[in-house]
């Protein structure tokens, strides 16, 4: 992995992913899916299916046996789904003085398919403190038009932002949007499957995200 400093390279603002990436959703994830599964007549996704190492879409088709066409529909009943739980979700350790540090030299913001409501409820329950902004209800599917729009509508130059997210989706998501990501291994895709997506930068750990985003870091 390059180390960098952040502040260095001219990176001002940061977008983080929530699901996954700033709490713990794996567990919710496969719940969520397995009851909309069962109430709509699809697969289970059991253990030993490996969802960590296929895409969002790849889960939906290869592992619960949904139609391409039934994509969409079934994304946004599982959204639903999903919201109504993730207020019971636990923030990832260590994310807490993470973001505390980061505040001291960057803009944050998140990016999320999430709504408001619940970012902010587990922001506040954990006292993790507020960003400088949320883009929330973002398409599971297509997050470069969200970060795309983020860039927009808060004045963030892509030269300038740096995005952290758990999924290959999100590498996707970035090079379209023409920022950097970082990709953290604690979501999720596995860190094998993301590095074969080839993101900026890859981290196994909270604390390793100030190796490359802290003042001190090493270019």
């Amino acid at each position: 992995m390059v180390e960098c400093a952040g502040v260095a390279m001219g990176w001002k603002n940061v977008i983080l992913d929530f699901d996954g990436t700033l709490v713990d959703s794996q567990s919710i994830f496969v719940a969520c899916a397995n009851e909309l599964s069962k109430a709509f007549g699809y697969r289970r996704i059991e253990p030993g299916s490996k969802p960590r190492e296929k895409s969002t879409r790849e889960v939906l088709i290869d592992i619960l046996g949904l139609l391409p066409e039934q994509v969409p529909l079934w994304v946004e009943r599982f959204k639903d789904l999903l919201n109504r739980n993730m207020r019971n979700a636990a923030t990832v350790k260590g994310i807490k003085e993470v973001l505390s540090a980061l505040r001291k030299d960057y803009r944050l913001g998140i990016v999320t398919s999430n709504t408001e409501e619940t970012v902010r409820h587990i922001l506040a329950r954990d006292d993790i403190g507020q960003v400088d902004f949320i883009w929330a209800d973002a398409p599971t599917l297509e997050k470069d038009s969200a970060i795309e729009g983020a860039l927009i509508k808060y004045t963030l130059s892509p030269e300038e932002t740096i995005y952290i997210g758990d999924d290959v989706g999100d590498i996707v998501a970035c090079r379209k949007a023409g920022i950097k990501i970082i990709a953290i291994s604690w979501g999720f895709n596995s860190k094998a499957m993301l590095e074969r997506n080839g993101p900026d930068y890859l981290v196994e750990t909270p604390m390793q995200l100030l190796t490359i985003l802290g003042p001190h870091a090493v270019k």
